[in-house]
């Protein structure tokens, strides 16, 4: 967490996760971050079958300064988050 006089800013690698895969709360002193992932792999033939099940997660909560929540800007590119909360 960085934490200036105008912002504070948020930065974490989620390189198994997909945007659709991450929920974001921010109230006005607290950030909840929670990532969930499920695969399911089948594989078939005549002599063979393999089923594979894999569940990933990841949960982050802390405090925070004041902020503004409907103000704060994400940003989610190759596996990087990034939140950006202006200070009220």
């Amino acid at each position: 967490m960085k934490n200036n006089k105008k912002e504070v800013i948020l930065e974490f690698d989620l390189p198994d996760f997909s945007k659709r895969d991450i929920r974001i709360r921010l109230g006005k002193n607290s950030a909840s971050i929670k990532a969930e992932k499920r695969q399911e792999k089948k594989v078939q033939r005549k002599d063979f079958f393999h089923a594979e099940k894999s569940y990933k997660s990841f949960s982050y909560y802390t405090t925070l300064p004041r902020i503004n929540p409907e103000k704060a800007k994400t940003e989610f590119k190759k596996g990087k988050l990034k939140i950006k909360a202006p200070k009220s």
